[in-house]
């Protein structure tokens, strides 16, 4: 029997594999001033947003890793976040909105999620708006 060959994953900070979970379009990031490139989110970061914020998505039907695939793939805004981060937002209209802040791996060449986390909508008020849907 054949051994299965494990998907070609980047090694992300000495984790084992990273899940690719989306990609910043060429549109998009030249829009914003950015690298177009593939996002991914390793297991440990699953496990901070799970640790720190999983009330909040079991209220609202999202396993961690869910939660960050679905921001990643319908986000409706950029916002600068900290330093070279920035924050993918998928704005509702509603009262919260669901953000994941993002670091370029330059030597890697992709994003890599930092966390993930529901923020009420007025916590942006006073970020740097990069690009809206």
């Amino acid at each position: 029997m054949k051994k299965k060959k494990s998907p070609n994953y980047p090694r992300i900070e000495n984790q084992t594999h990273a899940k690719k979970i989306g990609r910043l379009s060429p549109t998009i990031a030249k829009a914003i001033h950015r690298k177009s490139a593939d996002i991914y989110i390793t297991e440990s970061y699953i496990r901070h947003i799970f640790n720190k914020h999983i009330e909040q998505l079991r209220a609202i039907g999202y396993t961690p890793f869910d939660f960050v695939k679905e921001v990643a793939s319908s986000f409706t805004r950029i916002y600068k976040g900290t330093g070279n981060s920035i924050l993918l937002v998928k704005w509702n209209g509603a009262a919260k909105v669901a953000a994941i802040e993002l670091n370029f791996a330059f030597r890697k060449e992709f994003y890599e999620v930092k966390t993930a986390q529901i923020r009420a909508k007025g916590h942006l008020k006073d970020e740097n708006l990069l690009w809206k849907k």
